[in-house]
This record gives structure tokens, sequence and C-alpha cells, in this order.
């Protein structure tokens, strides 16, 4: 069955770049305890389950984010918002705190790291030869389907560490996805209403292309947290169409300070 997708609010406020910054500072003081301590084991049947995941997902959120940051920094300067780049930064940090912390479990766990797998690869040129406005969208599909993928990871293992760290994550990757998708409404303030609904529908095909990709390689993963393929493409779809609202101009208030903030720029 689908899920029918609602807004909590008709009109959704647009946050500044000086709110997204507050939130990430004020996010990264109040983080979960990950209970360390109680060791990283994992059973022979979760290991088979997970290892070549975990490696690419650990490997996926290392990104140091030179790209984007440049793209962001030009951005901020060009229209007169260094809070913007500020945010990007806090961002990035975050991000790297996820791989970091699933580094660590690996080690605990004894699983190696790995350093370049196919899917990273494509993902990472195609942000590095993309404007602000596609990389972002770029992100928002793996944003997305870290969302779907990590509660289905947890539900895969019993390791108290494990288990933490992904309410960790999925806790984070809501947040990331609003900022971002807000973000591409900003860019796409002026953009025909053809060209906007144009790239929506470029961006859904693009991730279902992405989706099969991310089952083919982590689907045993997802299996094994109860996860199965159809469900795994319908949660996807799920959280596309929050997405895709968010990221529509249309969708906001134009009053006030929700998108003429930027009309200047």
């Amino acid at each position: 069955m689908t899920r029918e997708v609602h807004r909590a609010d008709p009109r959704p406020s647009l946050r500044s770049s000086r709110q997204w910054d507050d939130y990430f500072a004020r996010n990264d003081q109040e983080l979960m305890a990950i209970p360390w301590e109680t060791g990283g084991e994992l059973t022979d049947q979760e290991r088979k389950a997970i290892t070549s995941s975990i490696q690419g997902f650990q490997l996926g959120e290392s990104s140091e984010g030179f790209h984007l940051s440049k793209c962001a920094k030009v951005w901020s300067e060009r229209h007169a918002d260094p809070d913007y780049y500020e945010a990007i930064k806090r961002f990035i940090r975050e991000e790297q705190r996820h791989a970091r912390d699933l580094g660590r479990f690996m080690e605990m766990a004894g699983i190696p790291k790995v350093r370049k797998t196919w899917p990273d690869t494509v993902f990472r040129k195609l942000r590095h030869c993309a404007n602000l406005e596609l990389s972002i969208a770029v992100l928002v599909t793996a944003e997305i389907i870290a969302k779907v993928y990590y509660p289905a990871l947890q539900q895969a293992t019993a390791s108290p560490v494990l288990r933490k760290l992904c309410d960790q994550i999925i806790q984070d990757e809501k947040p990331h996805v609003e900022f971002q998708c807000e973000r591409l409404a900003i860019l796409r303030r002026h953009r025909s209403r053809f060209t906007v609904v144009s790239r929506q529908a470029l961006h859904r095909f693009f991730l279902f292309g992405t989706s099969l990709v991310v089952w083919h390689k982590h689907g045993r993963a997802m299996k094994a947290g109860g996860l199965g393929f159809r469900s795994f493409l319908r949660e996807c779809r799920h959280e596309f169409e929050l997405a895709r609202q968010l990221m529509d101009p249309a969708e906001y208030s134009t009053e006030g300070a929700a998108l003429t903030r930027f009309e200047k720029a």
C-alpha cells in the first residue's frame, strides 16, 4: 500500500541561512550518547549481511565536500549571504561525523574500510562536474536513499553501537534533506514553471535509476533488516515526494521573508 503524502503546513516557511547555521551548531552539541563501551560485535550472519554495504555507505559519507563548499562560497559571496557558506561547512562536517563514527564501529567490528566503489565514484564525479543546483540535486538523491537505508540497517543488527549510530544518522538525515531542498527552492525561484517541473521529473528518474543501483549493492543488508525490493522503491518514492514539495518554489509563500529575501540577488 502506498502511503499518502501530507504536508505539515500548507504554506511552509523557508528558513534562512542563519537559521540553518544555528541548527547545525546546536545539533553538534546535542548528539546522542553512543555506547562504544559495549563493543562492536556482530554475529556471523550479521557480518555476512552488512559488511560490504556498511563499507560502501561509510565511504559515501566521507566526502570532503570541496566542490560543494566552493560552489556555496561563490554563491554566498555573489548573493551577500555568508551564513549559507557557514551552514554548508557545518553540514559537511556533520556528514564527516557520520563517516568517522561508522569507521570507528567498523574498526571495532574488524571490518576494513574501502577506498573506492564504482557507485561512489560516479556520484562524486557527477557532483564535481556540476554547478551548485545540480550538486545539491545529486546530494538530495543520496540523502533520500539514506533515509530509507539506515532504518533497514538498524533492523539488520542487534549491535547496540550500530543501532544507536543509526538512530543518530536517521535523526540527522531529515533536516539534511530539508536544508538542501529549501536551497533548491531558492535557486529555482526565477525558473519557469515548465523548467521546475521538468527538472523534478528528471530528478525522479535519476532517483529511480540510483535506487536500482543501491539495491544491487546493498539489497542483502536491507533484506536482512526486513526491507524488500518493492518496499524499498516505494519508500524512496514516498521520500522523494516529500522532498519534491520542499524543493518547489511554488509551495512557498512569496510574502514576507520567504522567497522575496533573495529577489534582489
